[in-house]
């Protein structure tokens, strides 16, 4: 039926895109992992919290520094922030040094609200012994702010935002210390709700970075993925029962890894992350390859292309291209079906020697990849793995679902008509006896 082979190629698809989602998003957690992506959002969560932002006299430097920002917080640091004598005593309290690894990355990946409150006030507090602890901090406060005015301008000094903003919290108390440290904790937690899109936003950048290497390293084209399902019964079937296997078999670990998160808190438990994330991102390897086989999308197309000096016979899976070479005249090339010739015969070497004449390959993926016919399925696929590997993993679920209601639905309906028909039968026996 027509609605059954539609609802099968959209199985196929999402059930591609199912894969190399799943498998950007691995690649994404080795890099996270690796290079601790968490750790460095939270130091420039922290830098926002406990640092202010710099004076500008020129409005060109102001927005070329906040253009440099959104790039350097990736790695944690600020182009546009200063006065950092608040959050360098922060980092040093014990109840934080201590949170990281110890190693080179030596910064936690994870705070709580009760350890950042506890920090602050330490950091602030002085050694007065004959005054209260809000006292102390507020004393604090002063020297850090003196501190600031002569770090500056003596003769046109600045008070710190940083220092305000806890000033007011202070005041906002009434010298009610519990309170100070609830206030504390709501700003705190308020900025990690804002920190945690921050952090969805990056790993989505590098998520549509990742989705466009893979989309050309594998030759995901969507167009061509629907154009394929669509005419190739055989190709349409197989891929639908390896969606259906895929989601009966992988369905608790997909769930269990897309909603893992990196709280490594030591080498060792990194280590161990990483080693359960290459297992997986083998797995994803063998399925690709497996769906790569079926959809016939390799990038079938060697450095050496073997030539003949006349027409070859038709095979059911090539294509013949014929190029005029500087050398041997017009040679004969049998290349496979998913190859474009006319992009083909741009990227071939003028001389041809040995019976084999050589390939720009990558030249010849990048044109066939950017050219007007194909770019926007290799879009299409950029845009579908930005969307998440729960996202399709949930439709997949739902596309099955829907498929095998759709298989029992008729033998449903023949199990009615038969008993319909056997009660009807019933009743005009009885009737006529």
């Amino acid at each position: 039926m027509v609605g059954n082979v539609a609802l099968d190629v959209v199985i196929g698809l999402v059930f591609v895109y199912l894969l190399y989602s799943l498998y950007a998003t691995v690649i994404m957690e080795i890099i996270s992992s690796s290079l601790g992506l968490r750790a460095k959002n939270l130091s420039y969560t922290l830098k926002r919290m406990l640092m202010d932002e710099k004076k500008y006299t020129s409005n060109f430097r102001e927005r070329s520094d906040r253009l440099l920002n959104t790039f350097m917080q990736i790695g944690g640091r600020a182009a546009n922030l200063t006065n950092s004598n608040l959050y360098n005593a922060f980092l040093k309290q014990p109840s934080i040094k201590y949170l990281g690894s110890g190693g080179l990355n030596n910064r936690p990946s994870y705070l709580s609200a009760e350890n950042f409150s506890r920090a602050v006030i330490n950091a602030l507090k002085t050694d007065d012994p004959d005054i209260s602890l809000l006292g102390r901090v507020e004393q604090g406060l002063e020297e850090l702010e003196i501190d600031l005015d002569i770090a500056t301008d003596p003769a046109q000094p600045e008070l710190s935002e940083t220092v305000l903003h806890i000033q007011s919290l202070l005041d906002e108390a009434n010298n009610d210390l519990v309170k100070f440290k609830i206030l504390l904790e709501n700003w705190f937690n308020d900025t990690m709700d804002r920190s945690t899109g921050w952090f969805k936003r990056t790993t989505q950048m590098i998520l549509v970075l990742i989705g466009f290497l893979l989309a050309v390293s594998f030759n995901v084209d969507t167009l061509a993925i629907i154009d394929k399902l669509s005419k190739d019964d055989d190709a349409r079937d197989q891929l639908v029962k390896m969606a259906v296997d895929f989601s009966e078999k992988n369905g608790t670990a997909i769930q269990t890894f897309t909603a893992a998160r990196d709280t490594a808190a030591s080498a060792l438990a990194l280590k161990s992350r990483l080693d359960s994330l290459q297992i997986v991102k083998k797995m994803l390897e063998d399925d690709i390859k497996n769906s790569q086989t079926i959809l016939s999308s390799n990038w079938q197309i060697p450095d050496l292309l073997k030539y003949s000096l006349k027409k070859q016979p038709p095979r059911p899976d090539s294509v013949e291209v014929a190029y005029t070479t500087g050398n041997a005249g017009t040679v004969y090339l049998l290349v496979h079906k998913s190859v474009d010739p006319g992009i083909l015969t741009r990227h071939l070497s003028d001389e041809a020697a040995n019976g084999k004449i050589k390939v720009h390959t990558m030249g010849y993926k990048m044109a066939y990849v950017f050219s007007w016919e194909h770019f926007w399925g290799y879009l299409l696929t950029v845009l579908a793995l930005s969307l998440g590997a729960p996202f399709w993993f949930d439709l997949l679920n739902k596309l099955v679902k829907l498929r095998s209601a759709k298989a029992i639905a008729p033998e449903s309906e023949g199990k009615s008509l038969t008993v319909a028909a056997t009660v009807s039968n019933r009743e005009i026996l009885n009737r006529q006896g």
